[in-house]
């Protein structure tokens, strides 16, 4: 017999607060729509950030630079802190159904005739 499977975490978190509402439409204001619509473009946008600081560290044993290995472990820290804080309010807004906002094209569809 199968055991059920665990309920998700962001079903047993409460609902989005006012606070939380409020950082999520910042973000969505701040942010290209198409870079957080879905999670698997926000993981894209979380290695968009977390790269410079990655090549950063790497590029320091040819530049034998700590300065700019520091700041590379702060670029990646940086990226991995924004994905941290902000993925888990996506996740619950989406169970909630309040993300993705339906879309308004302004864009006329053609028409064949």
């Amino acid at each position: 017999m199968m055991e059920p499977h665990p309920p998700c975490p962001a079903a047993l978190e409460p609902p989005l607060s006012s606070l939380e509402f409020a950082r999520l439409t910042r973000l969505a204001a701040r942010l290209p729509h198409r870079w957080i619509v879905s999670p698997r473009r926000r993981r894209f946008l979380f290695l968009a950030l977390a790269a410079p600081g990655f090549a950063a560290v790497f590029a320091t044993p040819l530049h034998q630079n700590l300065a700019l290995m520091l700041l590379g472990f702060a670029g990646f820290a940086a990226a991995w802190i924004f994905r941290r804080r902000t993925e888990r309010v996506f996740i619950r807004a989406e169970a909630a159904a309040l993300w993705p906002p339906p879309l308004s094209s302004t864009r006329e569809t053609p028409t064949h005739a």
